[in-house]
């Protein structure tokens, strides 16, 4: 008896499927924010070199060179470009599903809810920002080799930053063993399945409306960690700059510690229960999708 829950063939099918409809909805988009490095290198290179000399000289018979963007610039030009990523894919992707005729087809696909469900957060959670992310740092390899006066690459940049603050900083080794590194990719979730919520709730100005929307929930929960989480912070600096308890070194950074893994401890469960709270309200959005 085949089943109506989930099939792994009929899944296979429509994921295909799913990653297709990605491709003709937001395949131009995503090369465009993949090269927007090179694009940007080129302009600021073209914009350095035209500020970096006194044309007077030139006109004249001085020489000129081209000044290369440094990894600074091309690192801004990534952020810029994974932010325009996560404001507009799900919306690009599957925006549509409100339009009567789109989720008419949507819904008459041969797949479960279930199997629907799976392949759109795999699509906004992992196909998506991995497309990106490899796309984007090997265009900027390429770069980095073609032009070596444009110094290291976003990679090494960073692997080299991280390096000198975990390896030869001054952070303790308790500290960094007690950092959650998976709260990154939590939080990057989180802003993926919010806006992909709001393009399953808003049926125009997804991205504008789901962004102030977010905006006002942002300042609402700053505020009530703010209040839950100053204390915490308050006993850090009474041990630390003021000691007012007379403990020795050792006892205060068992303090500290113990303080930090609380804060780490709050942040997972956060970060844990507004994404079962997103992926609830994306679960019953299709369920009540209806033309």
């Amino acid at each position: 008896m085949k089943n109506d829950i989930f099939d792994f063939k009929r899944f296979g099918n429509y994921f295909v499927t799913d990653i297709k409809n990605a491709i003709a909805n937001y395949g131009w988009s995503m090369i465009i924010l993949i090269f927007l490095g090179l694009i940007s290198f080129i302009l600021v290179g073209l914009v350095n070199t035209i500020f970096a000399y006194n044309w007077e000289d030139i006109l004249n018979g001085g020489s000129i060179e081209w000044v290369h963007a440094n990894v600074g610039s091309r690192i801004g030009s990534m952020v810029g470009a994974a932010t325009i990523l996560i404001f507009t894919a799900s919306a690009k992707c599957y925006g549509g599903l409100t339009d009567k005729n789109i989720g008419s087809d949507f819904l008459l696909l041969p797949a479960s809810r279930l199997e629907k469900f799976i392949s759109m957060i795999l699509m906004c959670c992992f196909v998506i920002p991995i497309v990106f992310i490899m796309g984007y740092l090997l265009i900027d390899c390429l770069i980095c080799m073609v032009c070596p006066e444009t110094g290291n690459s976003i990679i090494s940049e960073v692997t080299s930053a991280l390096n000198l603050i975990l390896v030869e900083g001054d952070v303790p080794v308790e500290l960094i063993d007690r950092i959650k590194w998976t709260s990154a990719i939590d939080d990057t979730w989180m802003i993926f399945l919010f806006f992909l919520l709001g393009a399953l709730v808003f049926k125009k100005s997804k991205a504008s409306k789901t962004f102030l929307v977010g905006v006002a929930i942002t300042m609402f929960t700053s505020i009530v960690l703010f209040i839950l989480l100053m204390p915490q912070i308050d006993k850090i600096d009474t041990y630390y700059y003021y000691n007012a308890s007379g403990q020795t070194d050792e006892e205060l950074e068992i303090v500290a510690l113990n303080i930090f893994d609380k804060m780490m401890l709050f942040d997972t469960i956060f970060d844990i229960t507004i994404n079962a709270l997103l992926l609830t309200g994306i679960w019953f959005k299709l369920k009540t999708l209806k033309h």
